[in-house]
């Protein structure tokens, strides 16, 4: 998504660590609080290295991207020599973020299961950037059944469920595009692609109806168009364009309907399935 377009509510990715202290309240001991803050901290700093570690992964991605294109118009062997050590880099800058994502989403647990036990205090900020850094992870399915399970508990309107629900169509996004340029079938990709779809649509009428600006409406409105492409275009023109910047290469657990107990679907409440967005233009590389 570009960042001209990133919705405020988005901003639950870090949250602040005085929102810790305050789920214990004066009346819990000190050294809960002080040690809710220090895991907290931590989790924050892994999400930070997670998210450098990302971007070195994306230009290693967009390197690749480019070196096949002049591979394909060229076809030299020096071109060949670059794409194949170009390949390499992108493997490991992948692999490496993927791991700094899980140890971000263990921490992220820690930090939840001190929380709760401290009479069951509402963990629900910590749940979401646990389950994001799931998805990052390469745990696709698993951090959107996570999504799912919290946005079921979240009111519909709330800033909170608002950034669960972009995060669960990015998730169904991830995995639909994943799916298709692995050669899963149509079916497969398809119901992700078709999830991911219709909530960014509700978001993108969300972001309408509350006057949001301009050029936030029409990023949502442009994610639209971007799941509208993944089924539509060539397998051969989705391959020769990016991933988007946050999405993991690949991923780690089974694709759904395999996955005993998974909850993937939800469909947004009282809202109509978009097939399309109004007036969307072109639509830069990644997100």
């Amino acid at each position: 998504m570009k960042t001209s377009s990133r919705i405020g509510w988005t901003a639950w990715a870090l949250v602040p660590v005085g929102l810790i202290a305050f789920h214990f309240g004066p009346g819990q001991g000190l050294a809960a609080r002080d040690q809710a803050v220090r895991l907290h901290t931590r989790a924050i700093d892994f999400e930070t290295t997670a998210t450098d570690l990302q971007a070195v992964a994306y230009a290693a991605h967009l390197e690749v991207i480019e070196l096949r294109r002049a591979s394909f118009l060229e076809n030299g062997p020096d071109v060949s020599t670059e794409l194949g050590e170009a390949l390499e880099r992108e493997e490991l800058s992948y692999s490496d973020a993927a791991e700094a994502w899980q140890i971000t989403a263990d921490a992220f647990t820690t930090v939840e299961d001190a929380i709760l036990l401290e009479d069951g205090a509402d963990a629900s900020s910590i749940r979401w950037a646990k389950a994001r850094a799931q998805v990052r992870a390469g745990d696709i399915w698993g951090g959107a059944g996570e999504f799912e399970l919290l946005l079921d508990e979240l009111e519909d309107e709330s800033d909170l469920a608002l950034a669960t629900r972009e995060e669960l169509a990015r998730a169904h996004y991830f995995g639909a595009r994943l799916l298709r340029v692995n050669g899963e079938p149509a079916e497969d990709w398809r119901a992700e692609a078709t999830k991911a779809r219709q909530h960014f649509r509700y978001l993108a009428e969300q972001a309408a109806d509350r006057g949001a600006a301009s050029d936030v409406v029409r990023g949502l409105e442009d994610n639209v168009e971007r799941v509208l492409d993944l089924e539509q275009l060539d397998l051969s023109e989705i391959q020769g364009t990016p991933f988007p910047k946050e999405s993991p290469k690949s991923s780690s657990c089974k694709k759904p309907g395999n996955k005993p107990g998974s909850r993937i679907s939800q469909r947004p409440p009282n809202k109509r399935d978009g097939r399309g967005a109004s007036g969307a233009g072109e639509i830069g590389k990644g997100w």
